[in-house]
């Protein structure tokens, strides 16, 4: 009598189980960013555009920024230079920061760099930062959720500038 009633209960979940298809654990959610993250071959792009630099490296096989907190003058520039084969977008929780003309999200080549320009008029005021990995443009980019927030900063303007 209790196998007749096991039986068809044990059936149930394994079609539960295959109908709802496998479950990522945590160790692989955090490695599933599209295609294998490798190193550039040359050491550093060639078109640096200036500015206080954050670099975005490879260490343990896990793509991060070279600084967490990133402290730029009013009216200056915030480089992020990439140094793996992966485009990420790099967004900022607060756009009034930026002047117009700089994107948010940024999108950063891989292997290559591209900049932001900080408002001049702004006081000392910071604001988080995300990034995550894209294979297109950044323009439906959004911050990641759960254990894919590894990469991650505050940008921090500082002083006065002409804007």
């Amino acid at each position: 009598m209790r196998s007749r009633v096991i039986f068809p209960l044990c059936l149930t979940g394994l079609l539960l189980a295959c109908a709802s298809g496998p479950r990522a654990t945590p160790a692989e959610t955090a490695s599933s960013d599209p295609g294998p993250v490798q190193p550039c071959s040359s050491s550093t792009p060639t078109d640096t555009e200036g500015g206080t630099v954050v670099n975005i490296t490879l260490l343990d096989d896990k793509v991060h920024f070279s600084s967490d907190l990133v402290t730029v003058p009013a009216g200056k520039k915030v480089t992020f230079v990439s140094q793996v084969n992966q485009a990420r977008c790099v967004g900022l929780s607060d756009d009034a920061l930026l002047k117009k003309e700089s994107p948010n999200p940024l999108l950063v080549p891989a292997c290559g760099s591209a900049s932001w320009r900080v408002r001049g008029k702004d006081l000392t005021k910071s604001s988080p930062w995300w990034s995550s990995p894209t294979k297109g443009d950044c323009s439906d980019a959004k911050p990641p959720q759960g254990i894919k927030e590894t990469i991650n900063g505050t940008l921090e303007v500082t002083g006065r500038g002409e804007d």
